[in-house]
């Protein structure tokens, strides 16, 4: 096909198939433009703490599940456990995580959130939650859930193997997380936006 018989030059109307390939091809762009958005995002609301996005992101798997191994932080954010290594070891510098070992030898404990940790990953919940509900204005309770819906079965689609993973006795991801429970689980999240909206004093927004 040459540049000038291409469907996607000029401004002629394109068909479905056509605009189903140029939509699909492209779809990785799409999505990865969301997440660098929403990452900023999360970055801004934390920035007045020294973090970013990527550390944001394990102060909220401790503020919905506190108490976890690195092995199970790793496994509930989908994460590699070397990076879960380094991002401890900064949260953990900054004073808003510590482990629960008994000896300085110890090599079973669990990380658990300090007071300012908690503060902190529930600020940056409810400001993320907020600005999500702002982008979605317009868009009806409905259309969230079906978007959610449609969202896992295509991934279980494109990642064969995501089902075993969710259901493994080993693992427990934010996936099983967010597909099991949702009104407990809006419950949760209602609860913790109302609190930062009560306490919020504009610092990171």
């Amino acid at each position: 096909m040459t540049g000038e018989d291409s469907p996607f030059t000029g401004n002629q109307e394109y068909s479905p198939e056509q605009y189903d390939i140029f939509w699909n091809s492209f779809l990785p762009m799409f999505f990865d433009r969301m997440n660098a958005t929403m990452r900023n995002h999360m970055t801004n609301a934390v920035s007045n703490y020294g973090i970013t996005s990527a550390h944001a992101i394990y102060l909220i798997a401790l503020t919905l599940r506190d108490g976890q191994t690195q092995l199970q932080l790793s496994n509930f954010l989908d994460m590699d456990p070397a990076n879960t290594n380094r991002v401890v070891k900064v949260l953990r510098n900054k004073g808003l995580v510590y482990d629960d070992r008994k000896t300085p030898g110890s090599r079973n404990f669990a990380i658990r959130l300090t007071e300012e940790g908690r503060k902190i990953g529930k600020h940056v919940m409810g400001s993320t939650t907020k600005w999500m509900n702002e982008c979605m204005d317009g868009v009806t309770r409905e259309e969230v859930l079906s978007m959610r819906s449609v969202l896992l079965r295509i991934l279980s689609k494109m990642d064969p193997d995501l089902d075993r993973y969710m259901k493994s006795e080993f693992t427990n991801p934010f996936y099983t997380y967010i597909h099991t429970n949702p009104e407990l689980k809006e419950d949760l999240f209602r609860s913790i936006v109302a609190k930062d909206g009560e306490t919020d004093n504009g610092e990171g927004d």
